[in-house]
């Protein structure tokens, strides 16, 4: 079996065919710790899809059987990969960001009916097992804590999984593409919970457009540091990579955030054969501010950035110092993650903000307003009557922007125009001038409230660091 079978349609038939049709392969490799020495470990596709199997029934039982949510608390690490998909396979899963306050935690949960919370175990660097218990002390219906990684509490993941059988899950347990497969937290750190639903078909969409854009034949080794309670961390880099059969490297618990991978990042390609990394522009920028060395990147491919605009100096940037493509997918919460993809049959366009994809209509509205359409538009926010999508299924992104010959560009978002005096002020014009300037990495511009003019423009810069060499003695290959 060599191409992404049409039958598939839920997360759990996305990871019993990548079981078959991969084996063996590397589905996941954990880098534990850069330094002193490397250290890792690895998970092949069977030994993934087994341990889907064997958390799904776990989860079940704490239960009771029904078809509850699971809100995870955890870093990008295998247990949470598992932990994601087992979750979406016998009912909801609910990715949190670990960072967020007890009090946005139990607004969160509550909204969602949390029966099982799942959290990285009590350790000195983290308040995250602390959160946890404490949340669930003030939900209603007091849902179990369980620990992963490290021991805390009644019940310890890591232990209890293997005593599940790992066969495949009953086809009368199985969700359908119309089910709800996870609860994404939305609208930011602050405010009233917003919780976006996802269906099966909706994660599905963006696993497929990201496979037709990077699946060519060939197995990536693909570098995966960002959240998954993010959605381009868990649909695109996660789900799509799964479809994929790319061996997914999982940077250490912390991620981009880790100062050694960043300031190794250029050996870590050499030493693993990655061919595809990338990052959050911020992370992409500090990336490239490392020295390459005497590091052989010949296997990496390309370089992919999302989750904000990419500033096309830092394109041009790429492109100038590895003689690589930086491409930029975009998409939100609200589409699964997914509305563009890479073009890898052409150069990667400065500004632009990624290709259009089959089976995603994009159109642009009378006001400049960027409108999706397709399988991958989210049915709505949970408890929310009001939702982002009109009577004839376009979901309105708040961004503003155009299309040329297939791409996106984004020029800026409706809420964020700056008006001076009755003057409307795109602040992407700001930053894209400051953006040119060599000693900046990035800014932003915003408005200041002000008595006479209404609002002043106000930007923000990010300097470009003074250039050095990575710590080569903090490896060992």
């Amino acid at each position: 079996m060599s191409q992404l079978s049409a039958t598939i349609t839920t997360v759990y038939e996305a990871a019993r065919e990548s079981a078959e049709r991969f084996g063996e392969q590397n589905a996941i490799r954990f880098i534990q710790q850069v330094k002193p020495e490397l250290i890792d470990q690895t998970l092949t596709y069977q030994q993934l899809f087994k341990k889907i199997n064997q958390t799904a029934r776990f989860l079940q039982e704490l239960m009771g059987g029904k078809r509850g949510v699971v809100s995870i608390l955890a870093p990008n690490i295998p247990q949470n990969h598992i932990l994601l998909w087992a979750a979406e396979s016998i009912g909801i899963a609910n990715p949190l960001n670990p960072l967020l306050n007890e009090d946005a935690l139990v607004g969160l949960m509550e909204a969602a009916n949390t029966d099982v919370i799942v959290a990285l175990g009590e350790n000195p660097a983290s308040d995250i097992w602390q959160k946890a218990t404490a949340v669930a002390q003030r939900l209603p219906n007091q849902p179990k804590c369980v620990s992963m990684m490290l021991p805390s509490g009644d019940y310890f993941y890591d232990e209890l999984v293997a005593g599940y059988d790992d066969r495949p899950l009953d086809e009368a347990d199985l969700p359908t593409e119309s089910d709800i497969a996870a609860y994404f937290h939305t609208g930011g750190t602050t405010g009233l919970p917003k919780l976006a639903m996802h269906t099966h078909r909706n994660q599905i969409t963006t696993a497929r457009a990201f496979y037709s854009a990077i699946y060519q034949g060939k197995t990536d080794i693909s570098m995966n540091g960002l959240p998954l309670f993010h959605v381009a961390g868990a649909m695109v880099m996660g789900l799509g990579g799964l479809v994929s059969g790319s061996e997914q490297i999982l940077p250490t618990a912390q991620g981009f955030r880790n100062p050694d991978i960043i300031a190794n990042h250029w050996r870590l390609v050499e030493h693993y054969g990655i061919t595809l990394s990338g990052g959050i522009p911020t992370s992409v920028a500090s990336m490239m501010e490392v020295e390459v060395g005497n590091s052989d990147l010949s296997s990496l491919r390309f370089m992919v950035s999302g989750g904000s605009p990419v500033p096309a100096p830092l394109v041009h940037k790429v492109k100038e110092k590895l003689q690589l493509h930086l491409h930029q997918i975009y998409g939100m919460t609200e589409s699964a993650g997914s509305a563009t993809m890479p073009n890898l049959d052409a150069p990667a366009i400065p500004g632009a903000a990624g290709h259009l994809v089959p089976g995603v209509d994009v159109k642009v509205d009378e006001r400049g307003e960027i409108c999706l359409k397709g399988d991958n538009v989210f049915p709505g926010y949970l408890g929310i009557d009001d939702k982002p999508v009109d009577d004839e299924g376009w979901l309105h992104t708040g961004d503003l922007g155009h299309i040329d010959n297939g791409y996106l560009f984004i020029t800026g978002r409706a809420k964020d125009l700056i008006i001076r005096s009755g003057h409307n002020i795109d602040p992407a014009l700001i930053e894209n001038c400051l953006d040119a300037h060599p000693a900046v990495t990035m800014s932003a511009a915003v408005g200041k409230p002000d008595d006479y003019a209404g609002e002043l423009p106000v930007a923000y810069v990010q300097l470009a660091r003074t250039k050095r060499s990575p710590n080569k003695s903090c490896m060992s290959t």
